[in-house]
C-alpha cells in the first residue's frame, strides 16, 4: 500500500473521532513507536477494534423505534434503584416465563411488547 493511500486511509479514519481521542493517538504514536505511517495505522486499527469490543458491553434501553439508547452510569444506578423501590413496595415483578416468551419472540413475524 502506497504511502498516500495510508493517509487517506487515516484522515478518514481521524475524522470520525472525537478530538480527545485523535489526540490520545497521536500522543501514543509519537512516544511509543518509531513515527512511520504504518505505525499510526496500526495503531488506530487496534484502538478501533478496542473501542467496538467496548461498545458491545454499553448498557441502555431500547426506545419506542427500537433504537438503542445508552445511559450513563448514574441513569443506571437511579433505574435500579426505582426498580428496587418498586420491587419492595408492590412486591413483585415481571415473571420469568413472560420475559423469555418476550426475549424469544424478538426478531420474529409476530413480537410481543415489552413485558412491564
Amino acid at each position: 500500500m502506497t504511502a498516500s493511500n495510508i493517509r487517506q486511509q487515516i484522515f478518514e479514519r481521524l475524522e470520525a473521532l472525537p478530538g480527545e481521542q485523535v489526540k490520545t493517538l497521536l500522543l501514543t504514536w509519537l512516544t511509543t513507536s518509531s513515527g512511520k505511517l504504518e505505525d499510526f495505522e496500526q495503531l488506530l486499527l487496534t484502538t478501533q477494534a478496542t473501542q467496538t469490543t467496548e461498545e458491545l458491553f454499553e448498557f441502555g434501553e431500547i426506545d419506542a423505534n427500537r433504537n438503542f439508547q445508552p445511559l450513563t452510569e448514574a441513569q443506571m444506578i437511579e433505574q435500579s434503584k426505582l426498580a428496587l423501590e418498586a420491587y419492595r413496595k408492590e412486591g413483585s415483578g415481571v415473571a420469568h416465563h413472560r420475559v423469555r416468551e418476550w426475549a424469544n419472540s424478538l426478531g420474529t413475524d409476530e413480537e410481543s411488547s415489552c413485558p412491564r
